[in-house]
């Protein structure tokens, strides 16, 4: 389902723009570099952001174990910014979703499933199915008195 999303853009809010303008303020000082400013930059110029763009950033805020006070939790736009990545992904993989449902509800059958075709041509000879006695024939030393052994106590086995 998410693989529909790639390569998606997504518009960028300026209302979230001027909050990551305003994240960088909170800082305070001029940090020249660090965590989260060079995405704090990026954003703020930005007018929309990739599918990927916004995985990454709700990767960061869920892996994000330090103070909430941090300039670099900060940098990243903090918990507004937080909640606006989760509510767009949720809103665009619903959206999918519902579309699929949608459509499997309308009578259109494996919606929920990607399309593809088998390719036979890509079976290893190495894979071939044999039966058992074929791949162990070459396997076991051949011994005319053992088998006529074995054949002898499976006619007595079988009553034939």
């Amino acid at each position: 389902m998410n693989s529909k999303l790639y390569n998606k853009s997504i518009p960028f809010p300026d209302e979230m723009r001027q909050h990551m303008a305003t994240s960088r303020n909170m800082v305070g000082g001029n940090p020249q570099s660090g965590d989260g400013l060079k995405r704090n930059k990026e954003l703020q110029e930005k007018k929309s952001i990739s599918y990927q763009q916004l995985k990454r950033i709700k990767n960061y805020f869920d892996t994000y174990n330090g103070d909430f006070k941090d300039s670099e939790f900060i940098l990243n736009g903090g918990f507004k910014m937080k909640s606006w990545v989760d509510m767009t992904l949720n809103q665009l993989r619903t959206n999918i979703k519902m579309t699929q449902q949608n459509r499997a509800n309308a009578g259109e059958t494996n919606q929920f499933i990607s399309t593809h075709e088998k390719d036979d041509t890509n079976v290893r000879p190495s894979q071939t199915h044999k039966k058992t006695l074929e791949k162990h024939a070459n396997s076991l030393p051949s011994y005319p008195r053992i088998n006529e052994e074995i054949n002898r106590i499976k006619t007595l086995i079988n009553g034939n």
